[in-house]
This record gives C-alpha cells, structure tokens and sequence, in this order.
C-alpha cells in the first residue's frame, strides 16, 4: 500500500503538462483522496501515467472509511492548490463534491477539476447532472455493468425465480443498485429478497449478522445470492462468500474483489486496475490537453469479465453451462 504522504512517480520523458504545472516547471499534481486505502485502481492510474512517460507528482490521502475526515483534506486541497483531485469510490466522492444542483463551496471542493474512479451511478447519486454533460468540472469513470445486464448473465449461468442480496443499507451506491435489481427482477416475474444489514448501536453495520442472513436467504428459497457494490461486504468478502458455500449459495457479484480475491463463484466485473487507467486517461485530457472536465463524458469500460471460480464451482456442484464457458473467465 502507498503510504499517505506525497510520492513522486518518475518517468524519464514527459508529454506535455498542464497550464499551472507548465508554469513552474513541476509535473502536474494530483491529490489522491481515497476512501479505503489504495489498491488495483490505484496501481492502473499510477501506471498509466508510467506507461504514458509522464511525471506525475500523486499526493496520497486516505480517509479509512473515515467520513470525518473529509472536511479537513477539503481544506487542504484548498491550500495546496493541486492541478487535479482523484476521488475513489461513491461514498467519498459524493461527501468531498456534493450534489451537483445542491454544491456548497464552504463544505463541498470547488474551483479545482476532479476526477473520480470506482463510483455506482453518479447520476442517481447526484454526483454529476449527466454522463454525457456533467455539469461542474468533474468526470470519471463508473465501474459495474449494468444492472440489467448483470441479471442477463446470471440467468445465463443459471435460471432463477428468487434472488437475495446482502447490502449495507449504510452506503447509498449499494442501496441503489439493490433497488434497481428488485425492480429488474419483478419485470421478468422473480422476486428479490433484501437482506439489509443490521446497524449496531455505534452506528456501525455488523458483520456478525452476515451468517445469519444467509441462512434466512437460504431459508427463503433463494436460488442465488447477489453481491452489490459495497464496501462493507468488500471487507467482510471472506466470510460472506465462505458463508455462502456452507449454505449451498451460489453468489453472483458486480465487483471482481469478492470472486478473483474470495470464493464468489461467478461475477460480471470491470478489471480494477483497467478502470483505474481509464480513469488516467481523462485526468491525461485535463492535465495535458487543457480540457474542461465538464466537458469529458463519464463512461464505463466497453468490455467487462465474465469470472467463474471453478474451484467454488465444484464445491456447490454448480457448473456452468458449456456455452458459458467458452467466454468466461476461469479464476
């Protein structure tokens, strides 16, 4: 993991650099704000930079989860005056910007362009007005496919008439995509059983509850447990994945972390690192090609990885169809 201090990344040769750092003669500065620590998404915007030839000067901070602390590096951005602000993740993001039609330069960064990287659905977040015209000098990237896709490719492994997802009902991006699935499913005459996880009195979700709400999914008749982007179910992927294995749960997810990194057996995912440098490449039209990032479409990757873990395959006696395979990811 990066340390939260600043750290140069040293190429040999540089393209062009961006009006305040051309002036100075310094590469460009980007503040990393990041809401869990630095990882894959970090390493593809770092190394596009590399790849590229281009100095950037990354400046890490990490709020741990840690909302509090946004407040502060709000300030601080202030002060240093980088020439881009990356954000990592919904939550985050949606706490250092606000909403697009509600922005309140005395709490919100203003008058510094930024990027952001690993967001659910910035429009319904309000993060930006649309993907096409963002409407305040922000652009990014999303990272999951689309609901309705997704329930396409779960049908393709395997027919379905209930799904159950486990969901912080603490971050508004997993909540969203948990609500749109309901809907998804009701269209097509499925149910979906949502299973909120409990808060404790600290405020915080209880990773506790996560056994016994599989067994409820399980004690509903679910043909499938769906995993949603979150960040809480991220940290507890573990035992929320070996849980489901116990409980002959098949488990589909809209993040690779819980399949190529725990024991998910399948997931329609972006590749962390290659949204990380997607994510490069609109900050390299900020800082390089004086864009205004208003004007820079917040998009997704055109290809995502149909991922099976075979080994999870086999322990629940679930494999996939033949035809499946043939364009799936074994991991």
């Amino acid at each position: 993991m990066m340390p939260a201090s600043r750290r140069a990344l040293l190429a040999t040769a540089g393209l062009g650099l961006a009006a305040p750092a051309l002036a100075t003669g310094r590469p460009p500065r980007i503040l990393m704000i990041l809401f869990r620590g630095w990882e894959e998404a970090c390493d593809g915007f770092r190394d596009y930079f590399a790849a590229r030839r281009m100095p950037v000067d990354l400046v890490v901070r990490d709020v741990a989860q840690d909302l509090s602390r946004v407040p502060a590096l709000v300030r601080e951005a202030r002060t240093m005056r980088p020439d881009l602000v990356y954000l990592w993740g919904t939550t985050l993001t949606m706490a250092v910007l606000g909403p697009w039609d509600a922005h309140d330069p005395d709490r919100h960064l203003s008058g510094i362009p930024a990027v952001f990287n690993i967001v659910t659905d910035p429009v319904g977040n309000r993060i930006v007005r649309s993907r096409a015209a963002p409407g305040r000098p922000v652009t990014g990237t999303e990272y999951i496919a689309p609901v309705a896709v997704q329930v396409e490719a779960i049908a393709a492994y395997r027919p379905f008439r209930r799904i159950a997802a486990p969901f912080n009902p603490l971050e508004q991006n997993s909540a969203r995509v948990v609500e749109e699935m309901g809907q998804l499913l009701a269209a097509r005459g499925a149910a979906l059983q949502k299973l909120p996880v409990p808060v404790r009195a600290d405020g915080r979700p209880d990773p506790s509850a996560i056994p016994a709400l599989l067994r409820e999914a399980r004690a509903g008749g679910a043909e499938w447990l769906y995993i949603p982007p979150d960040t809480f179910l991220n940290d507890h992927r573990a035992l929320l994945t070996q849980t489901a294995i116990a409980e002959g749960l098949p488990t589909f997810s809209a993040s690779e972390r819980f399949v190529a990194f725990a024991d998910g057996l399948a997931g329609l995912v972006s590749r962390y690192t290659s949204v990380g440098a997607f994510t490069a490449f609109k900050a390299e039209q900020i800082l390089t090609g004086g864009r205004d990032p208003g004007s820079i479409p917040v998009e997704t990757l055109t290809r995502f990885s149909y991922q099976i873990r075979m080994e999870t395959a086999r322990l629940l006696g679930a494999y996939p169809p033949v035809g499946l395979l043939r364009i799936a990811e074994p991991v």
